[in-house]
């Protein structure tokens, strides 16, 4: 620690009122501590080529052409104390042409119980996890009522559009959007 001044600087703080020195030295403070942060918000960013952080855990190995299983169901809907899935899909099947347009076709099936339309979501990644592209379709159920449920085949196709990474394209995701849905006590009154 100094404790003569040597420079000029120095000099002009020393000859400041007790008051101004406190303000001076609570700004700095401040500001050392703004500046202590910086770094860790710089280094909290992903840059765009590091791998991703392992956010994605349910990722489905993707195999182009072929029927792969699914068991993905719409989150439930409790009433009369049974649980209603209102969308169920079963299989996709991933298919990229010629021209690198990556579709999916997924079926599935919906019970009728409220007029609600869902988001199905679709997203392929690379071998590094990666993600490549992404789709979005909606699947409407109905509001169908004779006194009990109904169910109904559904097919939906999802559009990746183009893309030349597509051709890197191993695993896969699907996921359904969580929608408001009411019983048919509550919409029948």
């Amino acid at each position: 620690m100094r404790t003569k001044p040597n420079t000029t600087f120095d000099m002009k703080l020393l000859n400041l009122n007790p008051t101004k020195r406190t303000v001076l030295a609570a700004a700095a403070v401040l500001a050392a501590g703004i500046l202590s942060l910086l770094p860790w918000r710089l280094t909290a960013q992903h840059a765009s080529n590091a791998p991703p952080t392992g956010a994605v855990t349910n990722l489905i190995p993707l195999k182009l052409g072929s029927s792969i299983p699914l068991a993905v169901r719409s989150a439930g809907v409790e009433w009369k104390g049974n649980t209603f899935h209102l969308v169920s899909l079963g299989a996709i099947t991933l298919d990229l042409d010629k021209g690198d347009r990556l579709t999916a076709e997924i079926q599935g099936g919906v019970t009728m119980f409220d007029d609600v339309d869902y988001d199905i979501s679709g997203a392929v990644f690379d071998a590094a996890g990666q993600m490549l592209g992404s789709a979005r379709a909606q699947c409407k159920v109905r509001r169908m009522w004779a006194g009990k449920v109904e169910m109904r085949a559904q097919t939906i196709t999802l559009d990746f559009g183009v893309s030349l990474d597509y051709a890197r394209a191993v695993a896969f995701v699907v996921s359904i959007s969580n929608r408001k849905v009411l019983t048919p006590d509550e919409w029948q009154k």
